[in-house]
């Protein structure tokens, strides 16, 4: 018997933190909100997540900004609303160690939020968004901003 195998794409998404918040970013197209981030291209898969990151947060926050990433990961899934695509989200937590932040035309806005702030923020209803968010503040957010 064959059996069917769920496929997804993989995004690797920051969990980026500056004195004590976490950056949100709104998407233009549907105006939930994520961390930024995005898929892993074709040809970057056995590229490290540094070099990876590195490009989204380029295409994203804007050339200057200058991150320095954690070993923390937290996972989770989401259905994309736009097409239904499940993607497998791959968060490495990191600070911003400078730059100033310049949103690509895939964000509208950004807030940088505290672990009770984020709360009324819409997220995709196909979504573990709003658990992994909480595992992001409860495990790895810096010790004065925990819940």
């Amino acid at each position: 018997m064959t059996r069917a195998i769920q496929t997804f794409e993989v995004s690797l998404k920051i969990a980026l933190f500056r004195d004590g918040r976490l950056l949100l970013v709104q998407e233009a197209d549907t105006g939930y909100w994520e961390l930024p981030g995005g898929r892993i291209d074709v040809g970057e898969e056995r590229l490290p997540h540094a070099e990876i990151l590195a490009r989204e947060i380029a295409e994203e926050l804007g050339p200057e900004v200058s991150i320095a990433l954690r070993a923390e990961v937290v996972t989770w899934v989401r259905q994309r609303p736009t097409d239904g695509v499940y993607q497998f989200i791959v968060a490495r937590l990191a600070d911003l160690v400078a730059g100033t932040l310049v949103l690509s035309p895939e964000h509208q806005s950004y807030r940088w939020m505290t672990p009770l702030g984020w709360a009324d923020l819409q997220f995709p209803q196909q979504s573990d968004y709003a658990d992994g968010l909480r595992r992001i503040w409860v495990e790895f957010s810096p010790s004065s901003a925990r819940i």
